[in-house]
């Protein structure tokens, strides 16, 4: 999706372009370049767009293939705004609470809530005085999540040099760039339950808390913040919609 972004801003000469793949990233470039008066067609391989996101229907039911729940709204919401709508117009939003249950290997499990006072009462029952550690490690979180959706994020990135500016060098030394995710929050936490959820979502990254800089603690502040949705009629949702936006603006699907 930020690539959608950066053709946006960046332009470019009018061209005949064949996007490759209907997942959320290829219509989102999709959409962006017929708005920018491009020729742009679509090839999905697939029977139907979507990707990952595509359903799959057997016997009256319909299953997601891919992502269950939606995270970061304010991005989709973003993207839509770009063609003057609203995430509304497509589908409805439900925040789901609990935002998920986490299955550990021993057989616990333990349901995460949706809103911060009750996630902080989570975290006190489970370790005595690791609610002031959260709201602080959730503070430096929004921070980070802050800085990279307004600085990094929806930079163009053409050349190293866009970076080289005093205030995002100076903000970039309080992203921690240099420290691993796994060391701030064992830094913080003691209770394995409460390290785990905080470790998990980085696994979203293909990678270990111990191999991913601190920096994405900003994923924690998307999840235990910003909150777990879900659009009714399921997640295909976002792909009809951005099928819609794409078609509208003169972009052209069929499967390749």
């Amino acid at each position: 999706m930020r690539q959608a972004y950066n053709m946006l801003n960046g332009g470019m000469d009018k061209r005949r372009i064949v996007v490759i793949g209907s997942g959320f990233a290829g219509l989102c470039a999709a959409g962006v370049l017929a708005k920018e008066g491009h020729d742009v067609t679509i090839l999905e391989k697939n029977a139907e767009p979507g990707g990952r996101a595509r359903t799959w229907k057997s016997d009256g039911f319909v299953f997601d293939m891919g992502p269950s729940w939606y995270w970061m709204p304010d991005v989709f919401e973003k993207y839509f705004n770009l063609f003057g709508k609203r995430t509304s117009d497509f589908y409805e939003l439900v925040r789901l609470d609990p935002s998920y249950r986490v299955f550990f290997k021993d057989g616990k499990q333990a349901d995460v809530p949706a809103s911060v006072q009750a996630l902080e009462q989570f975290f006190e029952t489970h370790e005595p005085s690791s609610a002031k550690k959260l709201k602080r490690f959730l503070a430096d979180a929004k921070y980070k999540y802050d800085t990279a959706m307004s600085d990094h994020i929806y930079r163009i990135s053409d050349s190293v040099t866009e970076f080289f500016n005093w205030d995002l060098l100076i903000k970039s030394f309080r992203l921690r760039l240099f420290q691993s995710l796994r060391s701030e929050v064992r830094g913080l936490f003691k209770n394995p339950l409460l390290i785990h959820i905080l470790e998990f979502p980085v696994l979203f990254l293909g990678s270990s808390a111990d191999k991913t800089p601190s920096l994405y603690s900003m994923m924690n502040y998307a999840d235990l913040v910003l909150g777990t949705w879900y659009p009714m009629g399921g997640m295909n949702q976002i792909v009809k919609a951005m099928v819609k936006i794409a078609e509208e603006n003169g972009a052209t699907y069929g499967q390749g």
